[in-house]
């Protein structure tokens, strides 16, 4: 169960890498930049770091703790998605057609689909098996 936590650790957190390092790289590239938009791929590389690290920690039996926070850095990760997609969904709407909670929370499915439950799972993996690591 440790490795399936540190497999899932692993591949989550090199989407998460893979996905705000072409973002941080375009950002700074640019001659006039928004500081708001570097940190914010700032953030989701130091996010996706600190995943594949507890990735590689619980693959190796290093860290319990580097684990355990790579798994909840990738909770964390869905339940920000989730927190941005309701807010946008609220803004986005036209005016007179106010998006329902049912909508709100189906446009947030694929940030726990794919970041959130298996985040979930991996913690309970790592959880389940704490005496297999070193102190």
């Amino acid at each position: 169960m440790r490795r399936a936590a540190g497999i899932i650790l692993l591949i989550l957190g090199a989407t998460v890498v893979s996905m705000s390092l072409p973002s941080l790289l375009s950002q700074l590239l640019r001659p006039v930049t928004i500081h708001a938009n570097v940190a914010f791929a700032a953030g989701g590389l130091l996010i996706g770091a600190t995943i594949v690290a507890g990735g590689v920690s619980a693959i190796m039996k290093r860290r319990f703790w580097l684990s355990v926070s790579g798994a909840i850095c990738l909770v964390l990760v869905a339940a920000a998605a989730t927190v941005f997609l309701l807010l946008w969904m609220r803004w986005a709407a036209i005016p007179g057609h106010e998006s329902t909670a049912v909508r709100q929370l189906i446009w947030s499915t694929p940030a726990w689909g794919g970041c959130g439950i298996p985040g979930i799972l991996a913690l309970v993996f790592l959880v389940k098996r704490k005496g297999e690591f070193q102190t």
